[in-house]
């Protein structure tokens, strides 16, 4: 049922994810739903987490766990696959969450501190640095998304060079 429901969030997008469509997209009734996790809030607050936990297994897929020697060579394959059409909804959700969670939406600011340690832990598996250099390089990737959906990823793309080099290749 959840992976219904994350599938229908993940077309659709947060906004028309009241119960009935969400219901709908599961093959049940918003009662039922309800009844299984709670409260809408729960609810959302699970089909979030399991939207990160399906993005990081297929950015497993793509960048298996293992320690890059150069943090620039990560961030560029990185921020191509966010880039992907495979990846571009996942991002779209990400803004629609922390849209939300600006406005006050406690349990939107709460699912999204879950996915930030989710892609801190994800990161600190495969940076040169480790924990230490998580942080930094997952502010960076998540600045080049927001450049990008305000159509200036000319603009990341030249801080990307300007901060980790000039891509080799």
């Amino acid at each position: 049922m959840l992976a219904a429901l994350a599938a229908h969030v993940l077309e659709a997008g947060l906004t028309h994810a009241s119960l009935r469509p969400l219901a709908a997209a599961a093959g049940t009734s918003d009662r039922m739903l309800i009844y299984h996790f709670g409260s809408k809030e729960a609810l959302i607050a699970e089909i979030l987490e399991h939207l990160a936990n399906e993005m990081a297994a297929g950015l497993d897929a793509l960048i298996p766990a293992r320690r890059y020697a150069e943090e620039g060579v990560l961030v560029r394959e990185i921020v191509a696959l966010l880039r992907s059409d495979l990846f571009k909804p996942y991002c779209a959700i990400w803004l629609e969450i922390l849209s939300v969670a600006a406005r006050g939406g406690t349990a939107h600011r709460a699912a999204a501190q879950a996915i930030i340690r989710i892609f801190l832990d994800w990161l600190a598996a495969r940076h040169p640095r480790g924990e230490s250099g998580s942080a930094a390089t997952l502010t960076l990737i998540e600045g080049i998304v927001v450049m990008d959906v305000a159509g200036r990823s000319d603009v990341a793309d030249t801080t990307l060079d300007a901060l980790l080099g000039p891509a080799s290749g």
